[in-house]
Order: C-alpha cells, then structure tokens, then sequence
C-alpha cells in the first residue's frame, strides 16, 4: 500500500529528527486514524482530542518503535488506549454526578426537588471541582478510586483485578485519596 510505504518513509526521517518527515507523517496518522476514532466514539470533539493525545504520545515514543513495520499496529493500540482512557473518565464522572446527586437527596431527606437555587448551584460547582480533581489524575490512581468508591470492592477483589496484594491495593488508594485531595484543594483555592 502506498500508504504503508509513505508512513515507513516518514516514520524513518521523523525518527533522524527531520521536523517535515514528523509534520508529514502526523497528517497521514491524522487522516487514516480519524475514521477509526470517529466510528469508536461518535463525537467528533472526542475524536479530534483523542488523535491529538494520541499524536503527542505518538511523537513522544516515536524513538522507541524499534520495529517499522508494527508502525500501524502501534498507532491503532495508542488511539484505542486514548478511547479507553476517555471511556473511563466518562464512567468515572458518571459515577460521581450520581454520587453527589444521592447525597444531596438524602441531605434533604430523599427529596431533590426541593432544593432551592443555590443549593443546586453548590452542588453543580462542587461536581465540577471533583470532576476536575479527578481527571488530573493518572489512570491507576482513577481506576483505583473506581473499583474502591464506586464498584465498592473489597480489597481483595482489587488486588485480584489488578494483579497485586491486598496490601498494595489499598495503599494505591490511600495514594490516590491523598492525591484527589491535594487536587480538590487546588481547585477551591
């Protein structure tokens, strides 16, 4: 395919440092992965943000593909990482509006409609500051938080799930408590 032979061409002078090769060759990944992204995701402000994080890893890495002919491969796994990484900040942020919802019904004793104006005002600034603390945050550090505080898993169910102990579980999400808030002070100030 032309297009193989173009990407290995441009692939090859991006990786000596020839900005043009790299310019080039960030079209062409922008071009072929666009469809991919859009047909995942439905949005196209979703697509465009993730095929730019996926170009910045792409330039990040690009010295570390060993392999030329993977070059494909690689760029398709980066974007489906970046999908699945939106994917699950949606989730997350999900779970927490609902969080907070639940605690503002039951603040008024199971009666949300109640609230008055500044009351929903609060809450809606509230959730966009954790929503904000929570997407400054590494992937495991939210993951953490999801499988603890919205699956609401044991320990040992994390552990299993993640391929470590008890032990290391629940001190990566004392760490990812500790960070969360550090992040919600940042936001409030």
């Amino acid at each position: 395919m032309k297009d193989d032979s173009e990407a290995i061409q441009f692939l090859t002078e991006a990786q000596s440092g020839d900005q043009a090769g790299m310019g080039r060759l960030a079209e062409l990944v922008w071009e072929r992965m666009y469809p991919f992204v859009l047909r995942t995701t439905l949005d196209r402000h979703a697509t465009e943000d993730i095929i730019q994080d996926t170009l910045l890893t792409m330039l990040r890495r690009i010295h570390s593909l060993r392999d030329t002919q993977r070059f494909w491969p690689w760029i398709y796994r980066i974007a489906w990482n970046k999908i699945q990484d939106r994917h699950r900040d949606r989730k997350l942020q999900s779970a927490c509006t609902t969080a907070l919802l639940r605690s503002g019904d039951a603040e008024n004793g199971g009666h949300g409609h109640e609230d008055n104006l500044l009351d929903t005002q609060v809450r809606e600034e509230i959730l966009q500051q954790v929503t904000t603390a929570i997407t400054r945050l590494n992937r495991h550090q939210r993951d953490i938080l999801q499988l603890r505080c919205y699956d609401e898993l044991p320990y040992a169910e994390i552990a299993s799930r993640t391929s470590t102990t008890p032990e290391k579980a629940r001190v990566r999400f004392h760490r990812a408590k500790k960070s969360l808030k550090a992040h919600l002070q940042t936001c409030s100030i």
